[in-house]
């Protein structure tokens, strides 16, 4: 693409950001002139690189100098004059697309192979052996200006030796920058491009700022720079919520006073999707957008911290925000709460604190709070009985009780060791009172926890408008009645739910093959569960046995020819 780039800032001439944008925005396309531009002493050094003129085509030096050239506006201009928070970024990447030195340290020396900014390089002890094959960076100067810029940009934070930046204490959010980004490059390409053909009005920039790899300049990812190339979009105004349905109602009562439940009962109940209903009703019907998981696969690595997530949480006008974990006997604090994650650096990795998903939605939830932002926080525990308890939480079973304290931890992020449970997380615990794995749940979890029973009733079959037909309805009514007779009034912790017996997926079924599709369920899910009863002595096996005879099947392993027994029988 014959593009005539300008050519080579000063690598060793350092003029503030804040002083550059300050003689920026006084700058008015069209009538002030080149030479007044240059007589700026400020911009001398780069007066050349970031300010367009016109006619470029006839444009020299001295017409420059004489006054003949007027400013062109142009997307940094814009910024600056409106004081953007994108104006900093813009400037920086303003200077790499104009000098192909400090271009080439971005793309091949400082951004790794994804392209974000390598941490480890980022020091003025370390920029400097890895830029030594290169002579214009010869010098401290040259190095130290680079890391000056990219702070003054925005791009990280300094952990600062005195004067001297030894390292990164934090990234800064870029990806903000890119729509405006792409814009500075229609407006560069229109101007420096000897081809009257390539023009932003037929060319998609975001290809052509791919091909650039202009994602490093803002140390993104490509697949992070195009999410970031739709922008955040307008905010949305806040969610509100119907009046709380009478199937959820006990439920958010208790969230209310205590913020701590446990919905138990035998498999099949509808526990899970209790807990998915008070999500719904709290997100005001937008379940998806509000899920923690959601707003983090849309932030670029580096900026999925609380502080941002509770921007799109506000931008997002989200009544809720919600995360589901499952525990299960291997699951561990450093997979619930914080852990030390290893990452690479060079010559070697090392071990940074990590928020985990209690960590980071207990810090998300702090920070809406000092904001005044009005949203519940949900975490879902699936199987809590599975997990070990006190391995699980640790420090933070004292936390859940004594809600806006903070509790010390063995792990400091961001430079905070403590973590604090809010008063807006609540959280909903499922517990399967079959499940035999565990003898009897922690009693410090207990304590703290109200236990709500969802008992094994027929009233779902009865009220789901999924059914086929009435015959299928019935079907499944007699299935579930025919379980619940067997095992007996006494089991009530065994029973199984009607969730078995509910109408599956497929759609476009007829009567014949919705029934079959319920005695599938009934004889690949059901009855190996009723067998393991029988091992663990809560159904009489003369009971399984009479079971089976009443729907023509014989008590061997589940078989096809089992499926079209209980088939015939339902039908008949």
């Amino acid at each position: 693409m014959p593009i005539a780039i300008p050519g080579r800032i000063s690598l060793t001439k350092f003029v503030p950001f804040a002083t550059i944008l300050d003689h920026l925005y006084p700058l008015q396309p069209g009538q002030t002139t080149a030479a007044d531009v240059i007589a700026d002493q400020w911009l001398e050094p780069l007066w050349d690189d970031i300010v367009e003129y016109a006619p470029r085509q006839t444009t020299t030096q001295a017409t420059r100098a004489n006054g003949a050239a007027t400013v062109v506006d142009d997307e940094l201009l814009r910024a600056a004059r409106g004081q953007r928070d994108d104006k900093e970024l813009l400037l920086w990447c303003a200077l790499v697309f104009a000098d192909k030195r400090l271009e080439w340290a971005v793309r091949e020396v400082l951004t790794d192979a994804d392209g974000r900014f390598i941490e480890g390089l980022l020091s003025r002890a370390a920029i400097g052996p890895a830029l030594a094959a290169e002579p214009d960076f010869n010098g401290d100067k040259p190095l130290t200006n680079i890391l000056r810029n990219l702070v003054q940009a925005g791009v990280f934070e300094p952990t600062l030796n005195r004067q001297t930046i030894d390292g990164v204490d934090r990234f800064l959010p870029t990806a903000f920058a890119v729509p405006g980004l792409l814009k500075l490059l229609r407006d560069r390409v229109e101007y420096w491009s000897d081809d009257a053909r390539f023009t932003p009005a037929t060319d998609d920039m975001l290809d052509f700022a791919l091909s650039l790899e202009a994602n490093r300049w803002l140390g993104l990812t490509r697949e992070e720079f195009v999410r970031a190339s739709r922008g955040a979009g307008a905010p949305t105004a806040p969610t509100p919520r119907q009046p709380v349905p009478a199937a959820i109602a006990e439920i958010h009562d208790l969230l209310t006073s205590k913020r701590q439940v446990v919905l138990q009962g035998p498999p099949g109940t509808g526990k899970t999707h209790l807990a998915k209903a008070y999500i719904d009703w709290s997100s005001g019907g937008r379940r998806d957008e509000s899920r923690l998981q959601s707003i983090l696969d849309e932030l670029p690595l580096r900026e999925r911290t609380p502080a941002r997530i509770a921007d799109e949480v506000e931008r997002l006008g989200l009544s809720a925000l919600w995360e589901i974990v499952q525990f299960h006997p291997s699951y561990e604090y450093v997979d619930f709460v914080r852990t030390l994650a290893a990452e690479p650096v060079p010559g070697g990795v090392t071990f940074v604190a990590r928020h985990r998903v209690l960590s980071l939605i207990a810090a998300v939830g702090v920070e809406l709070e000092a904001r005044g932002v009005d949203c519940e926080l949900v975490l879902i525990l699936d199987e809590v009985n599975r997990g070990n308890i006190p391995s699980i939480f640790g420090e933070l079973l004292y936390a859940l009780e004594y809600r806006g304290q903070p509790v010390a931890t063995a792990y400091s992020v961001d430079g905070d060791a403590s973590i604090t449970i809010p008063e807006g997380l609540s959280i909903i615990g499922t517990m399967n009172t079959a499940d035999r794995s565990i003898a009897v749940i922690d009693y410090a979890l207990r304590r703290r926890f109200v236990f709500l029973t969802v008992p094994a009733s027929g009233t779902p079959i009865d009220q789901h408008s999924g059914y086929v037909t009435q015959k299928h309805r019935d079907a499944a009514r007699a299935l579930f009645n025919a379980v619940h007779d067997a095992l007996g009034s006494d089991a009530a912790n065994v029973q199984v739910g009607p969730s078995y017996y509910l109408p599956g997926s497929k759609s476009g079924l007829n009567e014949a093959e919705a029934v079959r599709d319920l005695a599938a369920r009934f004889v690949y899910e059901v009855l190996p569960l009723l067998h393991e009863y029988v091992l663990e002595g809560e159904l009489d096996e003369a009971a399984l046995t009479t079971l089976l005879a009443d729907f023509d099947v014989a008590p061997t392993a589940s078989t096809p020819d089992q499926v079209t027994a209980v088939q015939a029988k339902l039908l008949a």
